[in-house]
């Protein structure tokens, strides 16, 4: 599962994110690094076939209530998922995500190894009043280290196009795939991360190390 990301600014998307529309909410959108459900994030989709830089809220409202915050690969040519799988393929680019580890609730923070933006496969929902979007998860890559048992589909800038624009299943099936060892690199962070109310850069600065404690006799 991926529940909390970090957001890029809308500047840095627009000026990575190949696109040939670019709304100009996405432009204003600031950074954020404790991304959570529901808030607003960057996503590029087709819209009557060109490329789309938009706003969307993270989370799709399921038939029976409640978000869909992901969706999982193995489950996307059924149900809600079938008509975006066909219609509403999109690419969600974060700077990174967290995932919690343990008992203790120990958060890890999870980001590309060469320094780049995530280009995280998703699915779009258009709806009257808003565009809303899910992540799809995988099986988990070593780099995950049994931190957790799923993983968002990371794409490469190559499979962008195949994704957004594909029609074969077979080929769709190849694209959302686990992610090769050493694509991301963790590392621990601040249990700052857990709530929502904390933001900022420091989010995903490395822990401290917790002191030893030391038995005197």
């Amino acid at each position: 599962m991926c529940g909390r990301g970090v957001r890029p600014d809308g500047v840095e998307l627009a000026e990575a994110i190949e696109a040939e529309l670019v709304d100009e909410p996405v432009r204003s959108l600031p950074a954020r690094h404790n991304l959570a459900p529901t808030d607003p994030v960057g996503v590029l989709w087709r819209d009557a076939g060109r490329r789309r830089l938009s706003v969307a809220r993270w989370g799709v409202e399921r038939p029976r209530g409640g978000l869909a915050i992901n969706a999982r690969d193995d489950r996307l040519r059924g149900g809600m998922w079938r008509p975006m799988l066909m219609r509403g393929r999109a690419v969600v680019p974060l700077r990174g995500f967290y995932e919690w580890e343990g008992p203790q609730r120990q958060p890890w923070y999870f980001h590309r190894t060469d320094g780049g933006l995530l280009l995280l496969a998703g699915l779009v929902s258009v709806t009257l009043d808003a565009l809303q979007t899910t992540i799809v998860t995988t099986t988990p890559s070593v780099d995950i280290g049994g931190v957790h048992d799923r993983m968002p589909a990371i794409l490469e800038p190559d499979m962008v196009d195949p994704w957004l624009a594909g029609r074969d299943d077979a080929m769709l099936a190849d694209l959302v795939r686990t992610a090769p060892e050493g694509t991301l690199r963790r590392h621990p962070v601040s249990r700052d991360v857990n709530s929502v109310r904390n933001d900022g850069a420091h989010l995903i600065e490395p822990a401290a190390p917790e002191p030893t404690q030391v038995d005197l006799f």
